[in-house]
């Protein structure tokens, strides 16, 4: 008897998880990839999704294979018939994809629905949702309340039963995303530019981003410097780590700070977020009757900025709930949309 599994997914700028389970019952199978973000990993962000998705269901249809296997071998006296080649049917998917707002969420679902296709699922059993909902359903808050998401973006939403109604930043890399590890990857590098070249003061993050890049921004001498000049070094170092087209790719500088925090320059990047963030709760829910559910890298890893931004909204919140992943929303999100197609 074939199965019934949904697909869920988190997805993120940088990383990807999706999971597989069956519809009532336990995990089977997860599976992690690149990001998809649609502006800011780059163009082949779908087809690398797909791969994904195509690993986990692959991964769940095995488990299931083996399952059948083990329970024909405990129910008969002979060898196991033959098994399907498909044990199991995928009744619903959700994906929560950063990126996936209002502005692009049309076109992000056609070109994710194309791609399952060839995986034998048809478009209509796809919600795609963006990683906002999943994130905050992911909270256990309830309907209602405030998500503050700082990962590879940033942004803050105010939800009314599961429906955004008020919204601050989230509008990439460029234009804001204020506190985000793009953020504060490239302050940390426009930090360290400005100390070689004179334009601000010296900084232990040059340190940092020179061990980062294997390279002594100081004085060029471990390995001689390929130019004979630390600040272009640092260009040429950057040009060959971070990829055109890839801002995401900053995130790999966004912990240097928490690491050197007694650094003038580097304790004013860290209270910059930490003070954005409180402002930005304050100005969503003035009443502060809301609860907030805190996501992304770095709000919920372990470091100053989540140390303070949580102990700061404790005193001052109903309740704050950190969500490190948007899997278990997305898992919601698919467990209901399959009841909904069934039913």
């Amino acid at each position: 008897m074939r199965q019934h599994l949904v697909l869920a997914g988190d997805v993120g700028g940088t990383r990807s998880r999706l999971v597989a389970a069956s519809v009532g019952g336990g995990l089977l199978a997860q599976a992690e990839g690149p990001g998809a973000n649609l502006r800011s990993s780059g163009p082949e962000a779908f087809d690398t999704l797909a791969a994904t998705i195509a690993e986990v269901l692959e991964q769940a249809r095995h488990a299931l294979r083996t399952a059948d296997a083990g329970a024909d071998d405990d129910t008969s006296d002979g060898p196991a018939g033959p098994l399907a080649d498909d044990p199991a049917e995928v009744a619903a998917v959700a994906l929560g994809i950063s990126g996936a707002g209002p502005a692009r969420a049309a076109e992000v679902r056609a070109a994710v629905g194309e791609r399952l296709g060839p995986l034998g699922i048809p478009a209509e059993r796809l919600l795609v949702t963006d990683d906002l909902h999943t994130a905050f359903l992911s909270g256990g808050v309830g309907d209602d309340g405030l998500l503050v998401l700082a990962g590879t973006g940033a942004v803050a939403v105010r939800f009314r039963d599961r429906e955004a109604i008020a919204r601050r930043d989230g509008m990439g890399w460029l234009l804001g995303d204020v506190g985000s590890a793009v953020w504060l990857g490239r302050r940390t590098l426009e930090a360290v530019a400005a100390d070689l070249d004179g334009r601000g003061p010296r900084t232990l993050l040059t340190e940092e981003v020179g061990a980062a890049l294997g390279l002594d921004l100081r004085e060029g001498l471990r390995p001689p410097s390929p130019t004979g000049d630390p600040r272009q070094d640092l260009i040429r170092a950057l040009d060959e780590h971070l990829p055109a087209g890839a801002p995401a790719a900053l995130g790999r500088f966004a912990p240097l700070s928490a690491r050197v925090r007694e650094d003038p320059v580097a304790h004013g990047i860290l209270s910059a977020v930490i003070e954005h963030v409180l402002d930005t709760v304050q100005a969503l829910d003035p009443e502060a009757v809301l609860p907030v559910v805190l996501a992304g890298s770095v709000l919920t890893g372990p470091g100053p900025i989540h140390d303070e931004v949580t102990a700061s909204l404790q005193d001052r919140r109903p309740s704050v709930s950190p969500a490190p992943d948007g899997l278990p929303g997305a898992l919601l999100l698919a467990r209901e949309l399959a009841g909904r197609i069934a039913g």
